[in-house]
């Protein structure tokens, strides 16, 4: 007896409601990236240290920066669209609801009067509504093989 997996094909509601909700929040965590997320410094200029030391600074690398690492996840969960199952999609918004909790640890964890501004704020509405996303479309499904019985008459 073997068991077989299958998808479904999903609802038009269900897979509308995934295609929607990852757009938005992959729109989130881009423009997120690019708003200040501490101490008046853009996401795209803020060093990627922020996520696990307590000093902010600035760099003109913007490959190592924090805000690319959002518009990097946003990416992936677009991606992840192409996927019939959205455990990509689920895991770009996982990515990015670490990330903002890793920041606002070292934000909390510093000595100065530092906040976290309005940038990191959309960046995670962005991760958490493209978490939401990837449970919506289509569903693997499992399938039971229907035994026949032949008798020889």
């Amino acid at each position: 007896m073997t068991t077989t997996y299958g998808t479904t094909s999903g609802t038009a509601a269900g897979i509308g409601a995934r295609i929607a909700l990852t757009l938005m929040g992959a729109a989130g965590l881009i423009v997120g990236a690019f708003l200040n997320w501490t101490q008046s410094i853009q996401g795209t200029k803020l060093d990627v240290r922020a996520f696990w030391m307590t000093n902010f600074r600035s760099t003109g690398t913007f490959m190592a920066t924090v805000g690319f690492a959002m518009i990097v996840a946003g990416l992936v969960a677009v991606v992840g669209l192409a996927m019939g199952t959205g455990w990509l999609t689920r895991l770009a918004g996982a990515v990015a609801v670490v990330g903002f909790v890793l920041f606002a640890i070292e934000v909390y964890r510093s000595s100065g009067d530092d906040m976290i501004d309005v940038g990191a704020w959309v960046a995670l509405a962005g991760g958490i509504v493209t978490l939401i996303a990837g449970f919506f479309g289509p569903r693997q499904v499992l399938t039971a093989p229907t035994n026949t019985v032949v008798v020889d008459e």
